[in-house]
């Protein structure tokens, strides 16, 4: 790490750690901030904030919504950690094509366990260690030695991490050391359930909290996957959205590199004007990109059922169709049970959404035969 790029304006202490190397820490929250510098950027925020509440308080039924863009959501939050698969290998696994799964695709998968763990909590527990550990443990639970499983699922480290860099000597960046997470942790868990949370807008709430979790990097192994878990957690909490389908990875991963700087450039230099307006940029982005999203599965709904009741006179062919923009890709004894049909009732059902082109049987060795609805996957992409 250059300490020489960390000046007088940094918000935390370079302190000692292994290898006579320096680690920041940062101060706790919250920074002294001008948010009038923020005014245009936040009241465009607020508006998609409005624009995406309204969207989903026009649907009936909001889960046909929210599974799509929490699968979209870990397939980008996973790729910026480097962990690629695809909506089609994920949509199996869901559907219980575990045979030959690709341990990416497992992994992509525990971060809609984790994200779904996470939300269910919230009924009953404030942001807190235990949630956040409980999210970390979903999220690399079952996991290989080598991709996180041996990295304490749930549990603060105990050993030095970095970012960027095959040693400490050569990191970009060296979070604080594991004798100062836990206290580092306790200040971030205080200021998010600080008795009076007015005064600081939600939206500029999740950013401080994201940069400070970061910047903290708890775990060893998983923390920015979980730093983006907290951006809705947050939003959730403070009542901003009412359901969770504000998930920024998709945009975030078009803009990684300076994502990253934008932080570093806080920790170093103080720069928390240029991350909040970055910030803000990406929620806005992302309410108008989840908007379009909701609006091509709305669209192709209608499509698909008048489609289906232009060629069938059952109901059960209109059931298996909402029933597949939660569940993308079914297999006969699934629809079987969905239904509470025979088996040759429910493959006929599958057969005819085949006949309109809904779905298509996969290639896939094990039994039972899968079928996916690949429009749907693609237009939540």
């Amino acid at each position: 790490m250059d300490y020489a790029l960390f000046d007088v304006k940094s918000p935390g202490t370079l302190k000692p750690t292994i290898q006579d190397a320096l680690a920041f820490v940062p101060n706790p929250l919250p920074p002294e901030i001008n948010f009038s510098d923020l005014f245009q950027l936040y009241g465009e925020a607020m508006a998609g904030i409005g624009t995406l509440n309204a969207k989903l308080a026009q649907l009936k039924n909001p889960n046909l919504i929210i599974r799509p863009l929490q699968r979209r959501e870990a397939l980008q939050s996973s790729a910026m950690e480097g962990t690629f698969t695809t909506s089609d290998e994920l949509a199996l696994l869901e559907a219980g094509a575990d045979g030959t799964v690709r341990t990416d695709t497992r992994e992509v998968y525990n971060y809609i366990t984790a994200l779904t763990h996470a939300v269910n909590l919230m009924a009953d527990l404030p942001l807190c260690h235990r949630l956040i550990k409980e999210t970390h443990e979903k999220l690399l639970g079952g996991l290989p030695v080598g991709r996180g499983g041996n990295k304490r699922p749930g549990e603060y480290k105990t050993d030095q991490n970095w970012i960027g860099g095959a040693t400490i000597q050569a990191a970009r960046f060296v979070p604080p050391p594991p004798g100062e997470t836990q206290f580092a942790m306790d200040q971030l868990e205080a200021f998010i359930n600080r008795p009076e949370t007015s005064t600081i807008p939600p939206l500029l709430e999740a950013a401080l909290v994201h940069y400070q979790f970061e910047t903290v990097h708890p775990f060893s192994d998983g923390n920015g996957r979980v730093g983006r878990i907290l951006i809705p957690l947050l939003l959730l909490s403070r009542a901003l959205i009412g359901s969770a389908v504000f998930y920024p990875s998709a945009n975030m991963e078009e803009r990684k590199n300076e994502y990253i700087d934008r932080m570093f450039n806080v920790s170093s230099r103080g720069e928390w004007t240029e991350w909040l307006r970055f910030f803000l940029e990406i929620c806005r982005d992302t309410c108008s990109s989840t908007v379009d999203v909701i609006d091509r599965m709305i669209a192709l709904q209608d499509q698909y059922r008048q489609s289906a009741m232009a060629s069938f006179r059952s109901n059960n062919i209109l059931i298996l169709i909402d029933h597949l923009f939660i569940t993308p890709v079914v297999s006969a004894p699934a629809v079987q049970q969905l239904l509470g049909v025979t088996h040759r009732a429910a493959r006929m059902t599958i057969g005819n959404l085949e006949q309109l082109g809904i779905l298509e049987k996969v290639q896939h060795l094990s039994m039972p035969e899968y079928f996916a609805a690949r429009g749907i996957l693609r237009a939540s992409a």
